[in-house]
This record gives C-alpha cells, structure tokens and sequence, in this order.
C-alpha cells in the first residue's frame, strides 16, 4: 500500500512539471509571434525579387527596336520603377507589390516572344 502512495506523490508531481513547462513554452511561443507580426514573408520577399530580375532580364535580352517595342518597353520599365518605388516607401503592402509584379513580368515575357517571333519571321 505504501508503494501506491509513492507513485500518486510522484504521479501528480510529473503532470505538474509537464504543466509548468507547457505554460512556459507557450509564453514564449506568443513572445515570438508578436515580435515577428510585421515581419514581410520571407519567400514571398525573395520570390519578389526574383520576377524583378525576370522583368529586367526580359526587358534587356531581346533586342527591341524602334517604335512601338522601345516605347512599350519603356512603359513597363517606368512601371516597374514606380512600383518599387512605391514598395520601398510602404505606400503598397508586399502581397499587392507581389501581385503587381507578376503582371508586369507576364507583359514583359509577352513583348519578348512578340518580339522574338517578329525577328524570327525577318530572318
């Protein structure tokens, strides 16, 4: 009988422990969450920067040439300018920066295969 009451004692001071240590593992987990609220999405950050290196790389690789090309190129790149510009003053959140320059990229890769397939066609 003496053995029963050890291991209630011990019993009831292990779940006592386990509680202790899972209130504080949840005070710090919430400490950590309301530090990192206004931290920007770390790959839909990188994933940004990345379309804005697409953009630019679509924008130089094919060799436009006058008229409407260089004027539509111009276009996009002076929309690309003032959107950063935009991000980088904290006018646009990161998820409508992230939207915007995927439909600057998709107007990039349409007037480099446009203006692929008209060089091709030339040649």
């Amino acid at each position: 009988m003496n053995y029963f009451y050890i291991f209630l004692v011990v019993g009831v001071a292990i779940v006592f422990l386990i509680i202790q240590y899972d209130r504080q593992n949840r005070k710090k987990v919430d400490a950590i969450l309301r530090a990192n609220k206004n931290v920007p999405p770390l790959f839909m950050l990188r994933s940004a920067e990345l379309k804005v290196n697409a953009i630019r790389s679509a924008l130089s690789k094919v060799g436009f040439g006058e008229g409407e090309f260089e004027q539509t190129k111009q276009a996009i790149s002076r929309k690309l300018d003032k959107l950063m510009d935009s991000y980088k003053n904290r006018e646009i959140p990161l998820t409508a920066y992230y939207g915007k320059l995927g439909a600057l990229l998709i107007s990039a890769n349409e007037l480099k295969s446009v203006a692929s397939s008209q060089v091709h066609v030339h040649a």
